[in-house]
């Protein structure tokens, strides 16, 4: 039972945001720049370890994500965030106490484990009004807490490289702290027997089956440039470390600038399907664009833009799904969606270096542009046949 006991289920809502932003800016230093890093560090692991240890991590959250909400159902959401918490923290003084090509991998799972809950909890709290703006909202966490992490983490990388992780199991207990004085207690379930999870889970995939192909080919896009990034921002656009800190600075930043304000846009437009098909061509003709960039200046322009086009299909991309998923499977439902999109996040680190080791890094950029590029189309196509039959969402 929350310690807090007057704050009404809004106030909730927004200081929980505060331990999602926490345990994601520990997932930006671990997994968006440390592992990148070692790739490019004297003595450091080989690009194809890195791409695998992204994928176990993703493989970790896709997983968690799938059953989250069963095991929620059966032993409560106190219990099962509680758990997770302890997961994380194990994986990452792992790997601060024994720094391999082994315990990366199993550190990098237990954080993919650890991490999941609480993103369903969170989004179990969005409600109906206003539903857009509030997962914006959580977005806005993920982002700032991926970002400050990510460039936190590459600051610090140029000076004490043994030690640094050391911090991030602290920061994990901080939000575990603050989990625990602001949260209202479990969230509402019935529990169900497993033939009847396993029907609402067939049920579900039946009727959202329009959003699979989004939300796998999305994951792969974004998880292939992930373990390329700092390779790719060092020898191909011949930017420094301090530089490429900056670069994802802005990148990061415009898209927080401008996720909630899209987001409000979201709640007011019935026609999600053309702000994100919109976006995801952007974005997409955005990647191409960066491999050309002459300059710095141009270069910063670039990754400005890229991050303008990432706020603008991501809120317009969830309130769409949000539409499929039944008020009895919220929980659940968010879990198989947040699966689906982590198979295709699972593989993509993986084929990103592989491509990149047996070509170049520019081909993992235009390959996942090119996905961007056909998931538009498809949800085009989608948009202009299911219009006609007015059941467009």
């Amino acid at each position: 039972m929350t310690i807090l006991k007057n704050i009404t289920a809004r106030q909730e809502f927004l200081l929980l945001i505060i331990p999602l932003f926490l345990i994601e800016f520990v997932r930006g230093a671990f997994v968006f720049s440390y592992l990148p890093g070692l790739s490019i560090h004297p003595g450091g692991i080989a690009l194809t370890i890195i791409g695998l240890a992204i994928s176990i991590h993703f493989i970790g959250d896709s997983v968690t994500n799938l059953i989250v909400g069963y095991f929620m159902k059966l032993f409560g959401s106190n219990v099962v965030i509680h758990l997770s918490f302890t997961f994380s923290i194990i994986g990452l003084v792992m790997a601060a106490i024994w720094t391999n090509g082994i315990t990366l991998i199993v550190s990098a799972l237990f954080l993919g484990i650890g991490i999941c809950p609480l993103w369903i909890i969170l989004l179990s709290k969005a409600g109906k009004q206003q539903r857009g703006q509030n997962i914006s909202i959580v977005y806005f966490g993920w982002l700032a807490g991926i970002g400050a992490g990510l460039i936190t983490m590459n600051h610090y990388l140029q000076f004490n490289f043994k030690y640094i992780l050391w911090f991030l199991p602290a920061l994990i207990l901080l939000g575990w702290l603050i989990y625990t004085l602001v949260n209202k207690g479990d969230v509402s379930y019935r529990l169900s027997n497993l033939k009847e999870q396993k029907d609402n889970t067939i049920t579900l995939i039946k009727k959202s089956k329009v959003v699979v192909p989004g939300l796998l080919l999305q994951g792969v896009a974004m998880g292939m440039i992930i373990p390329i990034l700092p390779a790719f921002a060092i020898n191909v656009l011949h930017v420094s470390t301090d530089q490429y800190s900056l670069l994802m600075l802005l990148g990061g930043g415009s898209a927080l600038l401008f996720l909630v304000p899209i987001g409000k846009l979201v709640d007011k437009i019935s026609n999600k399907v053309v702000l994100f098909i919109i976006g995801f061509c952007l974005f997409a003709l955005s990647l191409l664009i960066l491999i050309t960039s002459p300059n710095i200046v141009a270069t910063f322009a670039i990754v400005i833009s890229l991050g303008l086009f990432y706020a603008l299909f991501l809120p317009a991309w969830n309130a769409f799904i949000a539409g499929f998923i039944p008020e009895n499977l919220k929980e659940a439902g968010w879990g198989i969606f947040s699966a689906l999109q982590g198979f295709g996040v699972m593989i993509g680190p993986t084929i990103g270096s592989v491509l990149a080791n047996q070509n170049q890094t520019i081909t993992t950029i235009k390959v996942s542009a090119a996905i961007f590029g056909i998931t538009a189309v498809i949800y085009l196509l989608y948009a202009l046949f299911f219009r006609r039959k007015k059941i467009l969402l």
